[in-house]
């Protein structure tokens, strides 16, 4: 159909309704047009106006209440798509917007504005050409009613079965509404609208909006599938412009065909370059081939795509590793290529040769000895593998609670690290990583670096413990470092701490086995030595003399374990030196240099041992060499250690026995107490050997010696009773001693004694005229038990309140100035009074039978013989008294006094020294 023309109107009166601010809003734009006469319904109901030309609502109720038949158009404050749907509801020809161009399209709807177009278009002929195509077309008037339109349009307005002939196209179909500013822009304009539009149902059109003089040709044509594809396309390109990995296709004869911008910046070629060479051009010819076969296997099924390792040259001439994975690629023309895409690993290979690397250093790590070795590993793989710019290795320093470097690079020094001190120390102490700040750069101030937020903290900027052992500080920049860095250095850090849990193992385990074997020498040396003590004693058993006891104690001596060199020797106060008594062993001259030179050897172990009575045990003679000559000589002879015990009785010496060993700490303490003990034993054979050879001796020594000192109890004893006291005899005991005394004078009153702290009891024996003999119990040291210890036997004792004088006996070659030294230590004051040697009477048996005889009476003879012989003696007895007396013919009292005297001459003759010198 044809548009018949309208006759232009000058003029349009429009009534403006609405019960909100907008009608205030509204009017500015129509008032400012001069074609536009505002009618306004602020006093009237709309219905009661007069007829206009359009009515302008601002809300759907104000649309809803206009006169039916009205050119009606809603400018609405909610344009949502809800509130425009119930606009048109309502009976709305347009919902337009509030803007500048409100004045044209009301000008438009009421026909009395438009720019001037074509009139020569037949209407049908437009729908029916767009039928023929199948395009979805129609023509609205100036109210936006369908005129005519081609089936096809039903299915693009979707809501309706046939084309809504009659119907406002924008109140019959959501999915035109889509088009609608473009359809205004076109009838506004005079000019012809091609564009695309989404409908709300989402399928793509591409339109074309044709105005007319009374209206518009509008055509639809479904282009969903074209767009999504070129959509699809166009986000496929940018992908593959956009990721970092290349892409390319090849011909069949590997010819490049297509590359992305990832391939260009790889390989240093533009674009134009690379597109139509040959690809041999990035990769070796045996790499073409070998992707040949590749593709043959994939075109046969045989497997799905292909990867190879290639080093992919670059237009520089350098080569980078990279990894291609590629499938076939079928052409349209029946041709076969490939496409394949090129990842750079060079990340991945630096980060394997790092790993590989690593794990070599692991391997260096536990064949490591010491801690400070594995410090040492830990540093050159941090710095040269991990390309850490600063790393310290601190390990624990339990003796002083400290953590002290032992390797780092970096610079500065770094300082050991103790409690408080900054992160480092809650590192080890809490045992967890931290975080560390980057405001310390030096290593001399690394006490103070501070913890950080692990979020905002570099990440290999760390300090990580190393168990119980110490702390992997590093600090880096983090430019241009190996893919991982944190992780590897955490797993560096694991292996550092396994591989100072092994050493420890290890050390502990060689600590275990030195102590082990250790023992086990000790054990062995100390079983050696028990058998050569065994040896000694049997020898000191078997000796009659000094000389005897002394030369076999060191032939034995130097038959032990390591040991060189023995000797005894004594003091000689005549010339104030040490003399050599016996030795044995690899000697070579030592002596002579001791004697040679006293005061050089004034340090000298046998020396020392003999002025102060007290062992000395030197570990190591190659210490302090400078300062003592006897060292130097004694190292020249290869003595490595010695030890000197004393040769002690009852504080009485014989001088030392020294042992030289072969090497250094040779006397452990079980040793040491062996010799000692060996001194001890030693000192017991010499005293014992002494003492029998002076039974032997025809003269001996006497002196007579004078006490005063207030220690003595029988000088105290004496004062007590303002008398004189003999001793009778003495029985030494373990906590004192017994006395049998005898207090000259009438009046001697034994209770005396019991008012004296030091006596114990006291007992009467039996009374005589003018004398009393008791027993004394003691509870300290007497006079006669430090005498005995001296080796003297006590003749006399004769005690007054003024002093004791004591006779003793002394066997030949007793050193009688020492003798009286010791008893002075004992007692202050004592003084030496008389010395003189003298010859020993020595009864023999028969003198010994002479003398008795002569001092029994034939009675008393007779009743010891008759005792003696009829078992009167024995027991139980075998004779009694009474049948003794009746063999003899005398009466039983008689009897038994003839015995008892005879028993007494018998025991005076028998124990009359003994009693003298009985201690």
């Amino acid at each position: 159909m044809t548009v018949e023309p309208t006759a232009s109107q000058f003029s349009v009166e429009v009534r403006l309704v609405g019960d909100d601010h907008r009608p205030e809003e509204v009017s500015e734009y129509l008032l400012a047009d001069e074609r536009i006469e505002l009618r306004s319904n602020r006093e009237a109901e709309a219905d009661a106006e007069p007829e206009v030309d359009c009515i302008v609502c601002t809300s759907v109720d104000a649309v809803a209440a206009a006169p039916d038949g009205s050119v009606v158009v809603a400018v609405l404050t909610d344009a949502s798509d809800e509130a425009v749907s119930r606009a048109y509801e309502a009976g709305a020809m347009a919902v337009v917007p509030s803007d500048e161009t409100l004045p044209d399209r009301l000008a438009w709807l009421s026909g009395a504005g438009g720019p001037a177009v074509d009139d020569s278009v037949d209407t049908t002929d437009v729908v029916s050409a767009a039928a023929a195509f199948g395009d979805a077309a129609c023509v609205l008037d100036r109210r936006w009613r369908v005129v005519e339109a081609t089936d096809a349009f039903a299915a693009v307005v979707g809501d309706v079965d046939a084309p809504p002939v009659g119907e406002n196209v924008w109140a019959a179909s959501p999915n035109a509404r889509a088009t609608a500013e473009q359809c205004w822009q076109a009838v506004m304009t005079g000019d012809a609208e091609s564009f695309e539009a989404t409908l709300p149902d989402g399928r793509r059109v591409a339109a074309d909006a044709v105005p007319l003089r009374d209206g518009l040709a509008l055509r639809y044509r479904d282009v969903t599938e074209r767009t999504e594809t070129e959509e699809s396309l166009d986000r496929y390109e940018r992908i593959l412009e956009t990721i970092d990995d290349g892409i390319y296709i090849l011909d069949e004869n590997f010819r490049i065909t297509e590359v992305n911008e990832a391939v260009v910046e790889m390989t240093g070629y533009d674009r134009e370059t690379l597109v139509g060479s040959h690809s041999t051009m990035l990769a070796d010819e045996s790499i073409i081939v070998e992707a040949s076969e590749v593709i043959q296997q994939i075109l046969t099924g045989e497997i799905a795509d292909g990867r190879l390792d290639v080093e992919l040259e670059t237009a520089d001439g350098s080569t980078i590793p990279v990894e291609t994975r590629f499938s076939a690629l079928s052409f349209s023309d029946g041709t076969h290529g490939s496409v394949g895409v090129i990842r750079d690993i060079s990340d991945r290979k630096r980060y394997e040769r790092t790993l590989t690397a690593l794990n070599s250093s692991a391997h260096e790590l536990f064949e490591s000895q010491t801690k400070p070795a594995v410090g040492e590993t830990v540093l050159g793989t941090a710095t040269e593998i991990l390309e850490l710019e600063s790393v310290v290795v601190y390990l624990y320093d339990e003796e002083a609670s400290r953590l002290r470097p032992v390797a780092w690079e970096g610079e500065g020094e770094p300082p050991s690290i103790g409690p408080g001190d900054g992160a480092l120390w809650r590192c080890f102490a809490e045992s967890e990583s931290v975080h560390l700040g980057t405001d310390v750069t030096t290593l001399d101030r690394w006490d103070e670096l501070t913890p950080a937020d692990p979020a905002d903290a570099a990440a290999e900027s760390v300090a990580i413990p190393l168990g119980t052992h110490g702390v992997l500080a590093t600090s880096s920049s983090g430019e241009d470092s190996p893919r991982g860095q944190s992780t590897l250095t955490h797993l560096l850090a694991a292996n550092a701490e396994a591989a100072l849990d092994r050493v420890a193992r290890s050390l502990e385990l060689e600590r275990r086995r030195g102590e082990l074997a250790r023992r086990n020498e000790e054990l062995t040396n100390l079983n050696r030595f028990n058998e050569l003590l065994r040896e000694v004693n049997r020898v000191l058993v078997e000796s009659d003399s000094r000389e005897e006891i002394e030369r076999a104690v060191c032939e034995r001596l130097v038959d032990g374990p390591s040991i060189a060199f023995a000797w005894v020797g004594t003091y000689d106060r005549v010339n104030e030196q040490v003399v050599p008594r016996a030795w044995a062993g690899e000697e070579r001259g030592y002596l002579d240099c001791l004697t040679e030179s006293p005061e050089a050897y004034a340090s000298e172990p046998s020396v020392r041992t003999i002025r102060t009575d007290e062992t000395t045990l030197v570990d190591n003679v190659g210490q302090e060499i400078q300062e003592h000559q006897w060292r130097r000589d004694a190292l020249d002879r290869e003595f490595g250690s010695v030890a000197s015990v004393p040769l002690t009785y009852h504080e009485f010496s014989y001088g030392a026995l020294t042992v030289y060993a072969t090497e250094p700490n040779a006397f452990d303490d079980g040793t040491q107490l062996m010799f000692e003990e060996l001194g001890v034993t030693t000192a017991n054979a010499i005293n014992g050997a002494e003492a029998k050879e002076s039974l032997h001796t025809e003269s001996l020594i006497e002196l007579e010696i004078r006490v005063s000192s207030q220690n003595e109890p029988l000088l105290r004893i004496a004062r007590a009773l303002d008398g004189e006291v003999q001793l009778e005899g003495s029985i030494p005991q373990t906590d004192g001693s017994l006395l049998y005394l005898t207090l000259e004078g009438p009046d001697a009153d034994a209770d005396t004694l019991s008012s004296l702290v030091v006596v114990e009891e006291v007992r009467e024996i039996v009374r005589r005229d003018d004398e009393t003999l008791v027993e004394v119990q003691l509870a300290a040291e007497t006079l006669p038990s430090r005498l005995a210890d001296l080796g003297g036997a006590v003749r006399t004792l004769t005690a007054t309140p003024e002093a004791v004088d004591v006779v003793v006996e002394l066997s030949p070659g007793s050193d009688v100035r020492e003798f009286v030294e010791h008893l002075r230590e004992s007692y202050p004051g004592t003084e030496l009074s008389a010395k003189r040697t003298r010859e020993r009477s020595i009864e023999t048996q028969q003198s010994f039978r002479a003398n008795l005889g002569e001092s029994l009476t034939d009675r008393q003879f007779e009743a010891l013989r008759t005792a003696y012989f009829s078992g009167y003696f024995s027991w139980p007895r075998e004779q009694t008294a009474s049948e003794l007396a009746a063999s003899l013919d005398v009466a039983q009292p008689t009897f038994s006094r003839h015995l008892r005297v005879a028993e007494r001459k018998l025991l005076d003759n028998l124990l009359a020294d003994e009693r003298r010198t009985r201690l």
